[in-house]
């Protein structure tokens, strides 16, 4: 069966239009935290970009439609990249800056083509403004907090297929041009649809079960909730929320704060080994460990699924390194008591607001990356990081 441009078109467009309501429709009803906010941008911007084409495939004299449509897929892609960047708790509005630059630059190599342009007008600026996005978005991917999901896995291999594919289609584009065989087999407008709905299928699926992961907080910006699972540890966008207010209080107090990170190493080696019910047992374990031994006041969150964090405020007398040290025993003693065919390494890491200053978010990823030298490594010195 041979379809044509005009029917893959459509097709792409009806897949990306019923991805993108379902997605929105769980953002509203989630109250979506920035990175579903963003990701929920790619989609509508996808929808506008096929709409766009769809448009100038029936009317080949609007001509702007195709510039539009380039710089609304260009955007897409960005976005996909920037929620990666929101859901590793940095700041997006350079990378903002940096899309708006990019789009802007697609947009106008289109239009600057006129109308005899085509359907290929501002082509590689189009290509490789894709190519960019995809890259940095799967780079992301395999960084910091987003990379501790295992989800994430099945977005890096979307964004580095879309890199790939958009890298050689800009070769073949520049090397033997658009009417070639090569191109029009591997590279046309209809081969680009089917990529695109494979591929969005997989990234909805995916950036959902990421959303679900950071829509912890919900309700309105002037009253939120709080989550927090079974054994009263908060989910991470609730802890990072309120760690940051605590330490806005005690630097305005005068007070200390530290933050403990709990890492267990080789948990998928465990799951591999003995089956997914040990790893689980000692997942939830350290969890109900953690929350018992912990001080009584502290917040204990999650960093992802293999660490926690906990924090508390100090005065000059506090123990820090003691009841690191006490709380590691605790964890690890819990563990044993398991049962379980192989206990992984328990690590703890420490920061001190004294060392690394008030921001919440560099205390957190301090301590985690202390927890995880010291589960990787054995060595539990308890000293500051």
């Amino acid at each position: 069966m041979n379809l044509d441009v005009l029917t893959m078109q459509a097709a792409a467009t009806l897949v990306i239009v019923a991805a993108t309501v379902m997605y929105l429709l769980d953002t509203l009803m989630l109250k979506d935290g920035l990175p579903g906010r963003l990701w929920a941008s790619a989609y509508l911007s996808g929808t506008f970009s096929a709409t766009c084409y769809l448009a100038w495939l029936l009317l080949p004299d609007v001509y702007i439609a195709v510039a539009v449509g380039n710089g609304a897929f260009v955007a897409a892609t960005g976005f996909i990249w920037l929620g990666c960047v929101a859901f590793n708790g940095r700041a997006v509005r350079r990378g903002a800056l940096v899309l708006s630059t990019a789009v802007f630059v697609t947009v106008v190599a289109a239009l600057a083509a006129g109308p005899e342009g085509g359907s290929w007008a501002g082509a590689v600026p189009f290509f490789l403004g894709n190519a960019l996005f995809a890259a940095t978005g799967a780079i992301e991917t395999r960084r910091d907090a987003i990379a501790r999901r295992w989800s994430s896995s099945g977005l890096t291999m979307v964004l580095a297929v879309e890199t790939v594919w958009f890298v050689a289609r800009t070769a073949v584009f520049i090397w033997l041009g658009p009417d070639s065989d090569l191109f029009r087999n591997a590279f046309d407008t209809r081969v680009s649809a089917l990529l695109t709905i494979s591929l969005l299928i997989a990234a909805v699926v995916v950036t959902s079960v990421l959303r679900a992961n950071e829509s912890a907080l919900r309700g309105t910006a002037g009253t939120r909730r709080l989550s927090v699972d079974a054994n009263g540890v908060l989910f991470r966008e609730s802890f990072e929320a309120t760690l940051g207010i605590i330490c806005a209080r005690a630097q305005a107090a005068g007070e200390g704060v530290c933050v403990l990170g709990i890492r267990i190493d080789d948990l998928k080696r465990v799951a591999v080994a003995f089956g997914p019910d040990d790893a689980e047992r000692l997942v939830l374990e350290m969890r109900a460990s953690v929350r018992r031994h912990a001080p009584t006041m502290a917040l204990v969150g999650e960093a992802d699924a293999a660490g926690l964090a906990v924090a508390f405020t100090t005065t000059p007398t506090t123990d820090v390194r003691r009841a690191a040290r006490v709380l590691h025993e605790r964890v690890v003693a819990d563990l044993a008591r398991l049962g379980a065919a192989v206990v992984p390494a328990v690590g703890v890491g420490m920061a001190l607001a004294a060392d690394h200053g008030y921001d919440s978010a560099a205390l957190t990823s301090r301590a985690d990356e202390a927890a995880a030298r010291a589960a990787a490594t054995g060595e539990q010195a308890f000293g500051l990081v």
